[in-house]
This record gives C-alpha cells, sequence and structure tokens, in this order.
C-alpha cells in the first residue's frame, strides 16, 4: 500500500502525462463500479495490468470508488441493467452471446452486472475530463504546497519522510518501487 500511494502522489505531482493519468483513473473508476467476484471483472483487471496507463493510480481509484461508489452506483446499475435485458431488442444479441461455450461464465444475463458494465463503460468519458481537470488543478495549485508540507512534518514523522524521499525517488526516475 505504501508504494501506490508514494506511486500516485509522484503520479499527480510531476510523473506521467496528465491524460495517461486520468484515463487510468476513469478505468479505475469502472473496475469499481463492475461486481468484484466476476470473471468479467478478472478479465478487464488484467487487460488494464497489461496496457500502458499508470497502475498506481488505476489501482488507488479503484479502491477508492470500492467504498465510495457502492451506495448509490448499485442501485442505479441494477435498474439499468434490468431495463436494458428486458427490452425486446436485447433478445437475440444476448441469445448468441450466452450460447458462445464460456461467456455465460462473464454473467452478462445478470442484470446488475450488466448494468455495471454499461454505466461503467459510459461513465469513461466523463471521468476521464473530470479527472484531467484534477490532475491539472492538482500540479498548478497543490503539488508544491503539499510537497513542502510534507517536507516540514518530515524530521517530526518517520513515514511522512519516507513517502517524500519515496515520490522524489519516483519523480526522478530513478527508483522503481
Amino acid at each position: 500500500m505504501f508504494v501506490l500511494i508514494v506511486r500516485i502522489i509522484a503520479a499527480l505531482s510531476a510523473y506521467g502525462k496528465p491524460g495517461q493519468i486520468a484515463l487510468a483513473m476513469a478505468f479505475g473508476v469502472t473496475l469499481a463500479v463492475i461486481p468484484g467476484g466476476t470473471l468479467l471483472w478478472w478479465i478487464l483487471l488484467i487487460i488494464l495490468m497489461m496496457v500502458r496507463i499508470n497502475q498506481a493510480a488505476l489501482l488507488v481509484t479503484m479502491g477508492l470508488g470500492r467504498l465510495i461508489l457502492p451506495a448509490f452506483a448499485d442501485p442505479l446499475s441494477e435498474q439499468l441493467g434490468y431495463y436494458l435485458l428486458t427490452r425486446p431488442f436485447m433478445t437475440e444479441p444476448m441469445t448468441s452471446i450466452l450460447s458462445v461455450p464460456g461467456l455465460m461464465w462473464l454473467r452478462l444475463n445478470d442484470s446488475f452486472v450488466f448494468g455495471a458494465l454499461v454505466s461503467g463503460l459510459l461513465s469513461i468519458p466523463f471521468c476521464f475530463l473530470i479527472f484531467r481537470v484534477i490532475v491539472g488543478l492538482w500540479r498548478r495549485y497543490a503539488a508544491a504546497p503539499f510537497r513542502s508540507f510534507i517536507s516540514r512534518i518530515g524530521a517530526r514523522v518517520p513515514l511522512a519522510k519516507r513517502i517524500a524521499q519515496g515520490v522524489r525517488a519516483v519523480s526522478r526516475g530513478r527508483a522503481s518501487l
């Protein structure tokens, strides 16, 4: 967890392109919405870990999203999935998809999983724009005061000193934590 904290702070401050970080965070929100016990979630996670995005931003956003989003996203995902799966135009495509051996393990016939997948995929552009603005604002206004705050309390709190050293090392490309 320490490594993830260092990497996300370094990424937000100076490491990586802002668009790359924002896209990773948008995909993290998508993974946070999709139920984690499904094969679909694991396949998406493995694919996203192989793509060149900031994995620290993806994992931290997914973890925070898992804490925050279920309260209001799960009922909406269930209703959206039920609405879409009960429409007549979805009968033929879903029948053909579920008749392929192995694809039924993705649980796309479950209204909650299907609704979460659709809502997660539809949220990617909006989350990307929001996170792109947040990363830009962080770099412009909050990164320098945050660094000075961490360096001031680093003498008193050893964990803060380690975080500051790790962020500096990762930002300079000297250490791959």
